[in-house]
């Protein structure tokens, strides 16, 4: 492979707008790459990035199983969004004058559509331009759908009528929806809220700003106190987190921000208020209506984690808000970094309602015994699903059955008469059925002996579903005396085929229900009745673009959704899926995929886009390389990480597996040799077949993917330029663990040092485009992280470029963002990469 270098030239320069950073060296277009404004990338890109990308999936089903709700999100958000005045405070990001969580004020839901299963059609909500909205919740008869609206002056409670698609206001006052309004990135649209709960009667349960809170906390110019870090009395380490409290006045906005009002919203009266006002974070009502499961954050706050590791409380309250019960009190947690014992194993975990109203259950392990060895009195502690009725004492609460072995993913019937778990014990799980009917309930035995580490034998998961409020319970057949299992059916060539089996409870004899093609991905989305007769499906293969499909046990399918390709440019591109074999022996995967115009027999320049991830074997990664990888599964287009619109550029993208392996979590003792042979060999693979031109070839990554990048620049001279985003480039400054990482770096000095691009600076003698979200809210990759890189680059005179991006996360958001990137990484690959370069 040929290397070349022109000889570098002084240069630096500070931009404005985007806060452009560059170092000596000879550059791409100067004009392009420090022009101080928003770029565009040519019009083919622009096309791209202004496509819809919605398409529909038939998944949130209507309590009476009549219709489907279909949210619609906007794609990007934009710099006039992002530019509200947000705080961020103990890792909670808001927007004060709207009362509203950070993201979202920025993006989300714009539109919902409603399908109708029997007349085969669709029709819009009626809802105001420009608006997001979210917690969309059915009616308990599914004739109407609750939802926040976000809008301009706040949020608010709105109802939709579900025949008319007709929306309108429920009451005028207004959402408290900045604790209660955060969202794990997992969660589907289509879950059921906890911040709106529909009662019997037809109102709704939600959470108000108090009307008596008067005007926020006044900072003092004039420090009362200066800023105080002391050390605790025992060993207290932590994650490096960008956004925690910092002063008293941060602790009085955080709790005058996340304060709200539990109220009852009808329509045509006055909000009421149910009990005092409080932090809190999640509501559940209990199926008969009469009372409400409520979690609360409380004090104290802590300097040195976020809001999430806050202590809360749970608890059981009536109609009135007045306080029943306290069924769990979960203290301040400041250690959490190593993968110790949580000090939520001794309190009751996994609460919920029982579907049939009569009160809660809970796993709860034995008290501890006094004077007894820690260790010993863990091991021997049984666990226990509890159950506990009006008036929720917990000292009456009642033990229904315990077992040597620890219980999780609890989960019953709809009439509260059969229990489902998991029981875990020497590595293996199995799944269980209690019938609680019983005086001392009758265990079952429905699958015993899972390996939870071999894919290719997974029974799959006990299919369950949820009332309109949230309460899950499981699905049984008409008779009572079945339940089903639904597993991804993982194949060792990869063409997974998703599967149903109806279980009997007594005797653990499975009969297949369904089970996908070995030559398409369908995977059940909805059943439609007990017997799984009809059932919703979602299907796609490598080439055909997923829509959902009415599927029936007599073999009909028929198409309920007309989906198209946003992107059928690259319907027909080539994608290869290869293995190559690093020369520890260990055999990976990867895919290229090649230009539109790709002609046979010809090179072309490729990007290699990765991101490492870490296994303890061989034969783990293996394993995982059978769950990631699925080559049934349709190729969505990606505007970020390893994206396809590089195809229509006329680069080659590949994608290889960089499996970093260590025994006994010493990953990263082998980092930078597996992540070199790893990149060594797919180079050589690629070559072999014929595609790529190794002379003309880039490398991208983003987060952990940026790190691998700096890294393999400064360790290898295989690539003519990198693209890294996001990235944490020196890891003295996460010194309490990382990624996988469990070591501290006192522990593993060597490690830390050898992994950071930063003291390998000197020896990146390849060009490098650096990008990073100014309010980057991730552990570990603070903007410093690249703001020091790039000073080293530039004190090193080396051939770099940093964009820093205005109120960007851990990730673009805005369509300027993404619209300038593209322009600025096209110039600087057509410069190192794509052109022809002599010496």
């Amino acid at each position: 492979m040929k290397k070349f270098f022109k000889e570098p030239q002084g240069l630096g320069f500070i931009c404005g707008i985007l806060v452009l950073f560059l170092c000596t060296g000879t550059f791409a277009d100067e004009t392009q790459q420090f022009k101080e404004s928003y770029l565009l990338p040519n019009e083919t890109i622009q096309d791209f990035l202004n496509r819809n990308t919605h398409y529909d999936t038939l998944n949130g089903l209507s309590p009476d199983g009549e219709h489907f709700m279909i949210p619609i999100r906007r794609e990007f958000s934009s710099l006039e969004l992002m530019a509200q005045k947000t705080y961020r405070l103990a890792m909670l990001e808001f927007c004060p004058k709207v009362n509203r969580e950070w993201g979202l004020s920025t993006s989300g839901i714009k539109d919902l559509k409603i399908y109708s299963l029997e007349k085969r059609k669709s029709w819009m909500v009626d809802l105001p331009e420009n608006i997001f909205i979210s917690d969309m919740t059915w009616s308990p008869k599914g004739k109407k759908i609750a939802f926040l609206a976000h809008l301009q002056e706040g949020t608010q409670v709105w109802i939709a009528d579900v025949a008319t698609g007709k929306a309108k206001l429920l009451d005028d006052a207004y959402v408290m929806a900045t604790l209660s309004g955060t969202r794990r990135w997992w969660r589907s649209a289509v879950e059921p809220s906890s911040m709106l709960q529909w009662t019997p009667e037809g109102s709704v349960l939600t959470f108000l700003v108090p009307p008596e809170r008067g005007e926020e906390p006044k900072k003092d110019p004039v420090p009362s106190t200066p800023i105080i870090r002391h050390t605790r009395e025992e060993a207290t380490p932590t994650r490096t987190y960008p956004f925690l409290l910092r002063t008293p006045h941060d602790k009085k906005l955080l709790e005058y921000y996340t304060t709200s009002q539990l109220a009852l919203l009808s329509p045509g009266k006055s909000p009421r208020k149910l009990g005092s006002p409080a932090m809190y974070m999640n509501i559940s009502l209990s199926p008969d209506g009469k009372y409400i499961l409520a979690e609360k954050m409380v004090k104290p706050f802590s300097y040195i984690v976020g809001y999430r590791a806050f202590p809360r409380e749970l608890q059981v309250m009536d109609r009135e808000g007045k306080v029943l019960s306290t069924v769990r009190k979960v203290p301040l947690r400041e250690t959490r970094v190593r993968n110790e014992d949580s000090p939520l194993e001794d309190l009751p975990r996994e609460v919920s309602w029982s579907p049939d109203g009569k009160g809660l259950y809970f796993l709860w392990k034995e008290k501890k015994k006094e004077n007894k060895n820690p260790e010993e009195d863990n091991n021997s502690r049984k666990d226990r699903l509890m159950f506990l009725e009006p008036p929720f004492d917990m000292e009456k609460a009642q033990t229904l059955f315990s077992s040597e072995d620890r219980l999780s993913d609890v989960s019953f019937s709809r009439d509260g008469e059969y229990a489902f778990l998991t029981s875990h014990h020497k590595g293996k799980q199995d799944i269980l059925c209690y019938d609680l009917r019983k005086k001392k309930p009758k265990k079952y035995v429905l699958v015993k002996d899972i390996d939870p580490d071999d894919p290719l034998k997974r029974p799959g998961d006990i299919i369950t579903q949820q009332t309109p409020n949230g309460t899950e319970y499981v699905l049984l057949s008409s008779d009572g005396n079945s339940a089903y299992l639904q597993g991804r059916g993982y194949k060792e060539n990869f063409k997974h085929q998703p599967f149903v089996d109806k279980i009997s409870i007594k005797t653990g004899k499975k009969e297949r229900v369904f089970e996908s093609s070995s030559e398409m991905y369908e995977r059940p989305l909805v059943p439609l009745d007990r017997d799984m007769n009809r059932m919703i499906i979602s299907r796609e293969s490598k080439t055909e673009f997923p829509d959902s499909y009415l599927w029936t046990q007599q073999g009909s399918l028929t198409q309920l959704t007309e989906n198209k390709n946003p992107f059928p440019e690259f319907a027909d591109c080539q994608r290869v899926d290869f293995k190559f074999t690093r020369r520890d022996g260990l055999t990976a995967h990867g895919r290229i995929s090649l230009p539109n115009d790709y002609k046979k027999g010809t090179r072309v320049p490729a990007i290699f886009w990765t991101y490492p991830r870490e296994y303890q074997s061989f034969e783990d990664y293996k394993k995982t390389a059978i769950r990631r990888h699925n080559l049934n599964e349709f190729p969505h287009t990606s505007f970020r990480n390893a994206s396809e619109l590089w195809l229509s550029q006329g680069y080659a993208v590949v994608v290889p597996d960089i499996p970093i392996v260590g025994e006994e979590n010493k990953y990263n003792n082998h980092y930078i040799a597996h992540l070199v042979d790893s990149m060594y060999a797919a180079i050589r693979k690629v070559d072999n077949m014929g595609y790529v031109d190794v002379d003309r070839l880039g490398h991208g990554g983003h987060s952990y993917g940026a790190f691998a990048t700096a890294n393999i620049l400064a360790h290898s001279p295989f690539f003519q330029a990198g693209i890294a985003g996001d990235g944490a480039y020196n890891r003295t400054l996460t010194p309490l663990t990382f990624q996988r990482e469990r070591r501290f770096i006192w522990e593993a000095q060597d490690i830390y040092l050898e992994m950071s691009p930063f003291f390998e600076a000197d020896h990146v003698e390849t060009p490098l485009l650096m990008y990073h979200g100014a309010c980057d809210d991730n552990s570990g990759t603070f903007l410093i992280q690249s703001e020091r890189f790039m000073h080293a680059l530039t004190g090193l005179g080396k051939r770099a470029v940093l964009y820093i991006y205005p109120f960007e996360s851990h990730g673009p958001r805005c369509k300027e963002t993404y619209m300038d990137l593209w322009a600025r990484w096209l110039d600087w690959f057509d410069t190192y990469v794509k052109k022809e370069k002599t010496e």
